[in-house]
């Protein structure tokens, strides 16, 4: 039995939706550097989505349905990381992947608060925070360089 769902994938184009993704993605991130320092889990929570959303805006700039995203990568960070770069992309850094391996098994299970202190103390949050940062506009840049080429009337913002 066929699933549409991963058929879609070479019929539909859910590349309109790559960029609400990339500003939900962004307005996760916006202030979690302030975030921090106060309520670690929840900032740390809103880095993931941050990184999950960017990373399938990209995987959808590139015609990729929301569906395969939905059914193969779900809220696996490491996921999504090695699907965008299959996808094509060559920002992010060996360590985002790792700070992906890190966050992925608590932020799939929805258990962030969860996470030993020391693992949690392994990773360098300023720089995860800096990488985050690089990835989303790494990911705009591509996004848009992308739907100009193959969908130029999804950048135009309709009044």
């Amino acid at each position: 039995m066929r699933i549409d769902a991963i058929h879609r994938r070479y019929k539909g184009d859910d590349r309109a939706l790559a960029l609400p993704f990339l500003r939900n993605a962004e307005g996760f991130f916006h202030g979690t550097d302030e975030l921090l320092p106060v309520f670690p889990d929840n900032a740390l929570h809103f880095m993931a989505i941050a990184t999950e959303l960017a990373l399938k805006a990209y995987i959808l700039g590139r015609g990729i349905s929301d569906d395969w995203n939905r059914i193969h990568v779900r809220h696996d960070l490491s996921k999504a990381l090695k699907s965008a770069t299959r996808a094509g992309f060559k920002g992010g850094s060996p360590k985002l992947a790792e700070i992906a391996a890190i966050l992925s098994p608590y932020y799939k299970s929805h258990s962030i608060p969860d996470m030993p202190t020391e693992l949690a103390a392994s990773i360098d949050w300023t720089v995860a925070h800096a990488l985050i940062a690089i990835l989303l506009g790494d990911v705009r840049i591509e996004i848009h360089r992308e739907l100009a080429r193959v969908r130029p009337e999804y950048l135009v913002c309709p009044v």
